[in-house]
């Protein structure tokens, strides 16, 4: 009598695209601009779509590429009012945010976009170590992808 025994084998997830973040200085003093940039490159053999504003590479936050920001405790900072608005949290009798001007671009393998977030922009940052991550959303694997994490010091 022979017995056999099921395999399963883990599948790989093939991404479409690369993703990284960086930032000119990791140390800044407070009140000066504390930009991520964003890159994310066509790994794939097929165009990708890439979401857009009109005006730039500006903003992020807004075309999918949220941040995650904490403190040294591990707490995420206060939100500056474009924060709020940005990621849906306004108060009562503040503004929601309405895009209505959204676009979108198709990135050729190969090819490199980016976009910049800005930082004080969105959080109330003062004196201490914050680490950022950012996160997108892979249409094709149906998965939230999260960027290296990386350090930003913010001086007095």
């Amino acid at each position: 009598m022979a017995v056999t025994a099921g395999m399963t084998l883990a599948q790989t997830v093939q991404r479409s695209f690369s993703f990284g973040i960086s930032v000119p200085n990791d140390t800044v003093k407070v009140g000066s601009a504390i930009i991520i940039k964003v890159q994310e490159k066509n790994i794939s053999d097929h165009d990708i779509w890439w979401m857009s504003l009109p005006g730039g590479d500006h903003h992020g936050e807004v075309i999918g590429f949220r941040p995650i920001i904490k403190d040294a405790h591990g707490k995420e900072p206060p939100l500056t009012k474009w924060g709020r608005e940005a990621f849906g949290r306004t108060a009562p009798g503040e503004p929601n945010l309405v895009l209505n001007a959204v676009g979108r671009v198709a990135v050729h393998p190969g090819e490199v976009m980016g976009t910049e977030i800005n930082l004080n922009g969105l959080y109330d940052l003062s004196p201490g170590k914050y680490t950022a991550q950012v996160w997108t959303y892979d249409d094709e694997n149906k998965e939230k992808v999260m960027s290296k994490t990386i350090t930003v010091t913010v001086v007095p």
